[in-house]
Order: C-alpha cells, then sequence, then structure tokens
C-alpha cells in the first residue's frame, strides 16, 4: 500500500504542476494578445492625431513658405498638450523637424524610412528619441494635393503602462483564481472516478504482476532481457542458476556479471546465432536462443532464453560411447569373418598345420594385447575400450601403438568421465591420421608430478592450427563437416570441463602431428592422507 500512496502522492502533484504551467502559458499568451490590442488602439489614435494635425490649413502653408516664423514649433506643441500625446512632430517633404518637444532636435531630419512622404498613412510600435511609442504617421497635402511633408505623433509606451499594471494584476488575480479552480474540479473529478475504479485497477495490476512473476519463474528455462546498452532488465530464477549469479545482476551490464568468452559473446549478440546453440560452461550444458525486440521500427532490446541440456549433453555421450561400441563390434566381426575366411581356405586346402599355426598366431596376439592390458592398467573397462580402438584403427589401416607402464585405477576421475575423455581423444586421433601417410595413432599412460598420471595421446595428421593449437576446446570449434543431428564441437570441450572438474590439466601442441597431454590427480591414500 506504501507504494500506491507514493504513486498517487506523485499524481497528484504532476496534476497540479500540469495545472499550474498550462495556466500559466495561457494566460501568458492571452496577456499579450491584450496588450497587442492595446498597442493597436493607441496607434490608431495616434494616427488620428496626426490626421487631424495634416488637415489644417496653415500647416501646409507654412511647409510651403519654409515656416520662416517658426510658427509650426507652437501649432505641435499646443496639439500635443490639448491631446494629451507625447510628441506631435511636423516635418517637411525632406524629413527634416520643423516641431519637436525637444527643441534641440527641430532642424534635423527624422530618423527610419519615411513611408508617410509616400502618400502612406500608418501606425507602428518603434523606439524613438523619446522611448519606446505607438507612432502614427501621414502625410501632409498643399491645396493642390501635392506631399509638402508630414506628422508624426506619438503615445510613450509609459503614458499607459499605468494600465498594463492593472491588466496584469487583473490577469494574475482571476489567473490564480481560474487555476485554482481548474486544480479543484479536476481534484474532485479525479477522487470521483478513482473513488470507483481506483481498488479494481490496483488489484488488477497486482495480478497481473504476480501472474508475470510466478511465470517467468516458474518455468524451467532461464529468461533475460537486455536493453540495446546491455544492461540486465529482467533475469528469472533459472537463468540465475544457469549462470551462477544472484538478485544482484539486475540493472548491471551484461559484461559486468559474465567472464568474458564465448557465452559472453552470444548473450551480447556479438556472435550471431541460429535457432539454438550449444555454449558449455563450468557446471552446465546451455542451449541459447537470442531474439531481438522491435517497436515501431527499431530495435529495443532483446530477449535471451536458457535451457539446461547438461542431461542431454550426457546422454549423447553415453549415446557416443554405444555407437563407438557398436563400431568396434563391427569392425571385429569384419576381422574375424576375414581370419575365418582365411581358415576356411587353409582347411580346404587341407594345409592343417598352417591352419593351426594362423590359428594359434591371431589368438595369441589378441590375448597377449588383452591381459597385458588388464594387469598393467588394472581397468577392465578402459581395456575392452584400446582393444576396440585398435580393431578400428586396424580396419582403417592405421597403427594403434599403446604403451601402458602404469595403473590407473587410483585416477580422482569417475570411471565414465575417463572412457569419454581417452575415447574422444582416440577418436580424434584416428580420424585426423586416417589418410596421412605414416597413419601411426599413439597413447601412453605414464607417471608425472608426484601424486599425479598423464595420458598421452599422438597422431600423425595434419596436426593443430598453428597460432591457437587450444581453439580447439572452445566449444563450437571443429574442422569436420556440421552434421544434421547435433551440433559439432562439443567433444574436446566436454573433454576439458570434465578434466578441470578433478582439478586436471590438458594441453594440445604440434608435434609431427597433433599431441593431447592429460595430467590427472590420483587418489590419496588413507596412509598418504594421513602422513600430510
Amino acid at each position: 500500500m506504501v507504494k500506491y500512496r507514493k504513486f498517487l502522492l506523485h499524481l497528484g502533484t504532476n496534476r497540479i504542476l500540469i495545472v499550474i504551467i498550462a495556466g500559466i502559458l495561457g494566460f501568458y499568451l492571452a496577456f499579450n494578445a491584450v496588450r497587442s490590442v492595446q498597442d493597436n488602439q493607441y496607434g490608431k489614435r495616434a494616427l488620428a492625431i496626426a490626421n487631424a494635425t495634416a488637415a489644417i490649413p496653415e500647416v501646409a502653408a507654412l511647409l510651403v513658405q519654409g515656416d520662416p516664423t517658426h510658427k509650426l514649433a507652437l501649432i505641435g506643441e499646443s496639439i500635443r498638450k490639448s491631446t494629451g500625446a507625447t510628441y506631435v512632430v511636423i516635418a517637411d517633404k525632406n524629413g527634416i523637424r520643423h516641431s519637436h518637444p525637444n527643441p534641440l532636435l527641430i532642424g534635423f531630419r527624422l530618423d527610419g524610412q519615411l513611408f508617410a512622404l509616400q502618400g502612406k498613412s500608418y501606425t507602428t510600435i518603434n523606439n524613438g528619441t523619446l522611448g519606446r511609442s505607438a507612432n502614427g504617421k501621414t502625410p501632409i497635402y498643399d491645396a493642390q494635393h501635392r506631399i509638402v511633408g508630414m506628422v508624426s505623433a506619438g503615445i510613450l509606451q509609459s503614458t499607459f503602462a499605468g494600465e498594463n499594471r492593472y491588466l496584469k494584476q487583473i490577469f494574475w488575480v482571476y489567473g490564480m483564481g481560474i487555476m485554482l479552480l481548474g486544480f479543484l474540479i479536476s481534484e474532485f473529478l479525479a477522487r470521483k472516478l478513482k473513488g470507483r475504479r481506483l481498488t479494481l485497477e490496483l488489484e488488477e495490476i497486482t495480478t497481473k504482476f504476480q501472474e508475470r512473476d510466478a511465470m517467468l519463474h516458474g518455468i524451467k528455462e532461464g529468461v533475460i532481457t537486455l536493453t540495446n546498452h546491455r544492461k540486465i532488465t529482467l533475469i528469472n530464477d533459472e537463468a540465475k542458476r544457469l549462470l551462477g549469479v544472484d538478485s544482484s545482476a539486475l540493472g548491471k551490464q551484461i559484461e559486468v556479471i559474465i567472464p568474458p568468452g564465448r557465452l559472453l559473446d552470444l548473450l551480447k549478440g556479438d556472435i550471431l546465432p541460429g535457432d539454438d546453440e550449444i555454449v558449455l560452461t563450468d557446471n552446465f550444458s546451455l542451449k541459447i536462443s537470442r531474439r531481438s525486440v522491435r517497436q515501431m521500427g527499431r530495435d529495443i532490446g532483446s530477449v535471451i532464453t536458457l535451457r539446461d541440456r547438461t542431461e542431454h549433453i550426457g546422454l549423447m555421450r553415453e549415446l557416443d560411447s554405444v555407437k563407438n561400441l557398436t563400431d568396434a563390434l563391427r569392425a571385429q566381426q569384419h576381422e574375424y569373418a576375414n581370419r575365418m575366411h582365411t581358415l576356411n581356405g587353409l582347411l580346404e586346402l587341407k594345409r592343417y598345420d598352417e591352419a593351426s599355426d594362423y590359428l594359434g598366431e591371431i589368438s595369441l596376439i589378441d590375448a597377449i594385447l588383452a591381459e597385458s592390458l588388464s594387469n598393467t592398467l588394472a581397468n577392465p573397462t578402459v581395456t575392452a575400450l584400446l582393444i576396440a580402438k585398435v580393431v578400428i584403427a586396424r580396419e582403417r589401416g592405421l597403427d594403434l601403438d599403446i604403451d601402458a607402464a602404469i595403473s590407473i585405477d587410483d585416477l580422482a576421475i569417475d570411471q565414465n568421465a575417463l572412457i569419454t575423455v581417452v575415447g574422444n581423444l582416440l577418436d580424434n586421433a584416428i580420424d585426423a591420421a586416417t589418410g596421412s601417410p605414416r597413419g601411426q595413432v599413439e597413447i601412453s599412460f605414464t607417471a608425472g608430478l608426484p601424486g599425479r598420471k598423464v595420458i598421452r595421446v599422438h597422431d600423425s595428421g595434419a596436426g593443430l592450427p598453428e597460432e591457437f593449437p587450444h581453439i580447439v576446446f572452445e566449444d563450437g570449434y571443429s574442422t569436420k563437416t556440421p552434421r544434421a543431428e547435433g551440433h559439432r564441437g562439443l567433444g574436446l570441450a566436454i573433454v576439458q570441463r570434465l578434466v578441470k572438474q578433478v582439478q586436471g590439466v590438458i594441453l594440445a601442441f604440434n608435434e609431427e602431428g597433433a599431441t593431447f597431454l592429460v595430467d590427472l590427480p590420483v587418489v590419496a591414500t588413507p596412509a598418504l592422507a594421513g602422513e600430510i
């Protein structure tokens, strides 16, 4: 209710200001209009005095004679006093004064353009030698209707200044009264209307606000609205959760709360997304959609929606693992089929000894590899993955060299995450080495610094981008052809995130091909923990 009272007080104050401003402006314009009418009336009065003076036959006759006795000064002064004019100036056809209240100006020419000497009678409001005045000017004709001079009669503004002050006082008194009356009427009408509708309007406003607030904060999608200057005007609870920010983000620039990177570039619009764009953060896989908002033909901001696709990406990883397993089984089936065909051929040729030696050889190779990896790595899942990758590499004409020097059963990383890291790096290496002259892929498991172990994957392919090899870890970066069923450029980004989550380090560099080093910590044993 406090907010509503402030709103009503603000509305009432605005109404008073509107009435006062409108009243002052209206009465200012009305006063100017009345003063203009007053100036016009005094101008006509001055012109009437000038016309009466010009109609005196003696005035024209004296001008024709050159006023040898200086009688025109007396005539002009007499008319001025009798009519109440400020001045009556009689001039000859050259504009030389023959009468003036100031005797020092007699004999000097009138200022300005003298249209009266051209046969025109007119009024003006101008600044003369005696001050601002309403003037009337008219020509003087002789008996032959020739222009022999002119009369300029004027009434100074100071003469009717009292009337102006009176008008101003009247206008202020009546103006304030009318403004007060207008405010009282508007206040009465406003209160009457509010008495009927205010409660309903406030309830409607409150309900609509609560509905909007509940909708925005109840949906599972994050929503952010930005102005053209990238200031956050709205952010709901889901968006705060996904971005890891709090309520203080509202009203701030997006650059202040989001660190530099691809996520910030997408939110700002520096990278124009398609319908949806996948971005990986430290904790989430986000699908982002950004739309500009236009009103009356101009951009006023943007609306951004964020959807949590972490579980979706996890399912895709599992699906990729199943697909890789299927490919491995297919490759093994293909290889075993070839071996069976070879063995069958030897048997049909009745070369039993060679068939026996061949069967023992291929069984021994696979058995030795499987037993060696199982004993050394002490991780049956990774061992099975490596054997499957050996078959896939062999099918593509590649040589996959495995150097397992240590066990990896104590790595401080989830089993599924380890399979994702190793499988993704090997898949990329096999793809890169396919078609290369040497056709070789290497993977090794070695000891690193105390309490850490290193996985190294190397291929004989074309290598990484020379200037910025670590760009391969950015989500969205890929050198492969885009596919319709999913987003490219997420594999290495996911690998880097999984490694960082356990305080590991992953590096990429060129070494006659691409090389990836993954440095992972091991799980501390109780004895080691006690010593520390």
